[in-house]
């Protein structure tokens, strides 16, 4: 009986093992191919371990990694595909958006303080932490609201947009390897489209700036 229990298992082991190798093995196929057709940096890393790739879109970076992620018990952990974008241009100084996933994160940029977004595209789903609230605010019109909570929104995925007074970075984690690589390049655009929308000209960066104080942190 345990023989037979042990064989059982066994196969439900190695079944694992294979599938996950053959995800894993897809996505680096499909990583490269992308790096490829955008002339990104690929990195296929060891033969059981992940990829990753990096570049430059326009005014931005893209990257994608693999991150592992550990259950709210400690008792298990995962690994996600994370899509990070970052703009160095200036922003406002400061905020942080997320869904609930990166509630702890957000709560613990201790420079930033919880804020109501005022918008019908904004829900309870979504949290925000702001510095600077007369700047940030004035920053925040419905039409980059709508932009923001368009990224945050995306299906399947957990989000975190960070800017100040530096630079802007999203990043998305998701637990779809992503090995299709038009999908990939419809993400990639769809986020940078967003992005766009969000982004100020040299006169409203100096209007929001006199708003703030001299010297600021750097959250």
């Amino acid at each position: 009986m345990w023989i037979f229990l042990w064989i059982v298992l066994s196969a439900i082991l190695l079944g694992a093992t294979g599938w996950s190798l053959l995800i894993l093995l897809r996505q680096k196929k499909a990583w490269e191919a992308f790096a490829k057709s955008k002339n990104f940096t690929f990195v296929r890393g060891t033969f059981m371990g992940p990829a990753e790739m990096s570049g430059v879109i326009n005014d931005y970076k893209v990257s994608f990694f693999s991150v592992e992620r550990q259950s709210a018990d400690m008792r298990s952990r995962r690994y996600m595909t994370a899509l990070e974008i970052e703009l160095t241009e200036p922003v406002i100084d400061a905020a942080a958006m997320g869904t609930k996933e990166m509630l702890p994160f957000l709560q613990s940029i201790g420079t930033l303080k919880p804020t109501k977004i005022e918008s019908p595209h904004w829900d309870e789903s979504l949290f925000a932490f702001i510095r600077n609230e007369e700047a940030v605010k004035a920053y925040l019109t419905p039409e980059r609201i709508e932009a923001y909570t368009g990224i945050l929104k995306t299906r399947g995925a957990d989000i975190i947009v960070v800017f100040n007074e530096k630079k802007l970075v999203a990043r998305l984690e998701t637990a779809d390897p992503m090995q299709d690589v038009a999908k990939m390049d419809k993400a990639v655009s769809r986020i940078l489209g967003l992005l766009e929308k969000v982004r100020l000209t040299p006169e409203q960066r100096a209007q929001y700036a006199a708003m703030q104080p001299n010297t600021q942190p750097t959250a």
